[in-house]
């Protein structure tokens, strides 16, 4: 496909963002579909609020070729409040035909925060699993859930990830102080590859048994303001296999197999 050449309006325009995001239209610059996007686009790529820089810099990575494709050029942005889909032109090497491709990302980007397992430890022995009952948007119902959200942070911060994690645990949990004995980061998974490119991080996190008793109080508590809506359930380790067999959750399987994987738990 022929390539075109960047405008003086555009360049013009560049010279008009602040620095970081200069540095982000000279990247995405380098790519032969974001020349091939219409000035419009473009501008409203480069333009976009600071929370969706996250996505602005995953966008600058992605090639013109993935396998047989050739991604043509970005055909336009559907954007809500959280999530941003960037629809792209792209042509088949092998059937010859152009159509068009999309996914859904978080406006932050690919790496939007973590979600883990609470487990209780008595006597150095893993006794109990904490798992969260919540309504979820999507699917219009109530599931299942692993404790978990989105990172707060601003572009001058550097990610500590047992700090956001202790903070995501506290935050869902309706919690002042928390008490993590040891944190198993179990690395990242793609919840949907594709639908979507989050990435995030998954984790389990150890406590006690006096941190389980202040976390078995919260259903009853009139205090617990942001967590009126969910249903805490603490779970004898036993379990733990009927818990498998009918969770649907993603995130809970995923961090099961990879503690079983790693010996850290047992069935």
């Amino acid at each position: 496909m022929p390539v075109m050449n960047p405008s003086n309006e555009f360049q013009n325009y560049t010279y008009t963002l602040p620095p970081n995001r200069q540095l982000l239209a000279a990247k995405l610059m380098e790519k032969n579909w974001f020349k091939n996007t219409d000035l419009s686009i473009q501008k409203s790529i480069l333009s976009l609020p600071d929370d969706f820089e996250g996505f602005v810099f995953d966008l600058s990575n992605r090639p013109d070729h993935l396998g047989n494709l050739e991604i043509v050029r970005l055909q336009k942005l559907v954007s809500g409040h959280e999530l941003i889909t960037p629809v792209f032109e792209v042509y088949s090497q092998d059937t010859q035909k152009t159509f068009t491709k999309e996914y859904v990302s978080w406006k932050i980007g690919r790496y939007p925060g973590a979600k883990g397992i609470l487990f209780i430890e008595m006597q150095g022995k893993i006794t109990h699993f904490i798992t969260i009952e919540t309504p979820k948007f999507p699917i219009g119902e109530f599931t299942h859930d692993a404790l978990g959200g989105i990172y707060q942070y601003s572009k001058e911060d550097i990610a500590d990830l047992p700090a956001q994690i202790k903070k995501i645990v506290k935050t869902k949990l309706g919690l002042k102080t928390l008490n993590i004995k040891r944190l198993i980061d179990l690395g990242r998974i793609f919840s949907d590859n594709g639908l979507t490119i989050n990435n995030p991080n998954i984790f389990a996190a150890i406590i006690d048994g006096q941190e389980a008793k202040i976390i078995s109080k919260i259903n009853k508590s009139d205090i617990q303001r942001e967590v009126l809506e969910y249903k805490i359930n603490i779970v004898p380790i036993e379990q733990l296999d009927m818990y498998i067999a009918k969770i649907d959750d993603v995130f809970f399987l995923s961090i099961i197999s990879r503690l079983l994987a790693k010996r850290i738990i047992s069935l």
